[in-house]
């Protein structure tokens, strides 16, 4: 493992996000040294009638990073009833088509095996992580994916979820869950290495068609950037050889490019639709590389302790990528990672993106399965030696300094030109739940009301307070907590009362500078 490791926060890619308002004026912001990293928002701001077409797979894997080695480690977040017949995928169900006899593996934040919604699904089990079930750094067996956040038990559902009223893409498939987030919902390039050279060491036992990551770091590239996370782009590229696709969401930022690894260029890169139209949803990032994209918005999944619920973000629209794939081969067998994303591309549908006019390439399930099969081909042997998964790092490096990237980068050129982004950029918070602890986690507590959530990803240092709307026409005014990112607070009324839940069902956050609000997070169901 190279000792300039990388720092991912992956768990909600779902990215937390966020939207520019027009109060004070402030230059879009560039890495020192060049405008190959952007930050977010960097789409332009009016709508363009122009398409701008993206690249095949094959001409993206050609093209080479100029990126700089990250310079320490780097941390990741974590990015169906309706969806499934809006791709297609109810046809390929109907045919027979399930992804039956393959295997999915999930590299997220654990995965709930006994939810009924993945009753049997779950085949293998692994942690490489802080926050293993064993007290260690690395966990493989039984209970070794519990999870420690819902993010990869949706992701699992909308891979291979099924139940008597709606199902997953690929509801025939096996999941292989691996946890690599700790506790605060940070993970970690090098444990996300581990997990994936785990991924390889099965390749040769099990039918394991891709691999999903739905994970993602905050710095956005408009360009490949293999050279960024060396050893993770050399996973990705051994599993490509063991033809497993690796398949990452390109992130919510509101950008134009895509965070790492989705930018390394053997990666399947997937942005975000509505499931309503081929429109790329504008929180989504999105580039001429991304590779396709699936519906990411308000998808219906399973969630922690047996229940449903409904999220949004790329983190939502790559496991309906990964699944088809596991589709795909139930009905081609396998092929190599080339042909079946030339395959997917080929019978895409277009889904425009209005901000930049990226016309990206819409998984179609119905043209897929209508293609005429080709031979399968014999697996392929190599030599590459892959590192022992128990290698712990040792590696004490805390630094997040931002690598320096050239100008000079212009394999791919990107033709939409940026203009001058003005106006005072206040971020999306990300409502992860909403709980009436009485029933939920503290049986001696009654009525208490607490909200757990997700700070803007930009303009937190300009919030005054956090404003809460419940669908009762209440709202709770919630302090900003400038001690971390993931926040935990119990709601209370304008009087300081404690308040309870009675009479909600949902609620959205908005961060708000005095009497000015934000946008809105999603909806978020409180659970009792």
């Amino acid at each position: 493992m190279n000792n300039k490791l990388t720092k991912y926060i992956t768990a909600l890619v779902m990215l937390t996000t966020f939207t520019f308002t027009n109060v004070i004026p402030v230059q879009a912001a560039q890495s020192k040294g060049g405008s190959e990293i952007t930050k977010p928002h960097s789409k332009p701001t009016k709508k363009t009638k122009k398409r701008i077409k993206s690249y095949s797979y094959k001409d993206v894997i050609k093209t080479k990073s100029k990126v700089a080695t990250a310079s320490s480690r780097v941390k990741f977040k974590f990015s169906l009833s309706t969806a499934i017949p809006k791709i297609g995928a109810d046809y390929s169900y109907d045919s027979g088509y399930t992804g039956q006899g393959s295997y999915v593996a999930i590299i997220d934040t654990g995965v709930e095996k006994a939810h009924p919604f993945l009753a049997g699904k779950v085949a293998l089990e692994a942690c490489f992580s802080t926050s293993c079930p064993n007290g260690l750094t690395q966990m493989i067996g039984p209970g070794a994916a519990a999870p420690v956040h819902y993010h990869g038990t949706h992701v699992a559902g909308i891979i291979a979820g099924s139940n008597s009223q709606f199902h997953g893409i690929a509801p025939g498939a096996k999941i292989i869950a691996i946890n690599i987030f700790d506790a605060y919902g940070a993970a970690y390039d090098d444990d996300m290495v581990k997990a994936l050279n785990y991924v390889y060491s099965l390749a040769d036992t099990y039918n394991i068609s891709s691999v999903n990551m739905s994970l993602g770091g905050n710095t956005v590239f408009k360009s490949t950037c293999d050279s960024y996370l060396p050893d993770v782009t050399d996973a990705i590229h051994n599993l490509k050889l063991k033809n497993i696709a690796t398949v990452i969401a390109a992130g919510n930022n509101y950008s134009l490019g895509m965070s790492a690894p989705a930018c390394i260029s053997e990666a399947v890169s997937v942005s975000a639709t509505y499931t309503s139209n081929d429109k790329v949803t504008d929180f989504s990032n999105v580039s001429q590389l991304t590779t396709l994209s699936a519906p990411g918005y308000a998808i219906n999944s399973s969630k922690l302790m047996g229940s449903y619920g409904s999220a949004s973000g790329t983190s939502m629209a790559t496991p309906f990528v990964t699944g088809a794939l596991a589709v795909y081969r139930s009905k081609f067998g396998v092929q190599s990672v080339d042909k079946v994303i030339n395959d997917f591309q080929s019978t895409s549908s277009p889904a425009v993106d209005d901000f930049t006019g990226i016309v990206t390439k819409r998984i179609n399930m119905k043209s897929l399965i209508d293609l005429t099969p080709t031979p399968s081909v014999p697996p392929i042997t190599t030599t590459t030696t892959i590192p022992d998964v128990s290698t712990t790092s040792t590696t004490t490096t805390t630094s997040t300094t931002v690598p320096v990237v050239t100008t000079t980068t212009t394999t791919v050129p990107v033709t939409t030109t940026l203009p001058p982004v003005t106006g005072y950029a206040i971020g999306k918070p990300l409502l992860v739940s909403l709980d009436s602890m009485s029933s939920v986690y503290n049986a001696y507590l009654h009525d208490v009301f607490t909200i757990t959530y997700l700070d803007v990803y930009y303009g937190k240092d300009v919030l005054t307070h956090y404003l809460l709307t419940c669908d009762s026409g209440q709202t709770f005014t919630i302090p900003v907590d400038y001690t971390g990112r993931l926040n935990y607070y119990r709601l209370k009324n304008s009087d300081g009362t404690y308040a309870k839940a009675t009479g909600i069902t949902k609620c959205y956050l908005q961060g708000a500078v005095g009497s000015f609000l934000g946008p809105k997070s999603w909806w978020e169901d409180i659970n009792r």
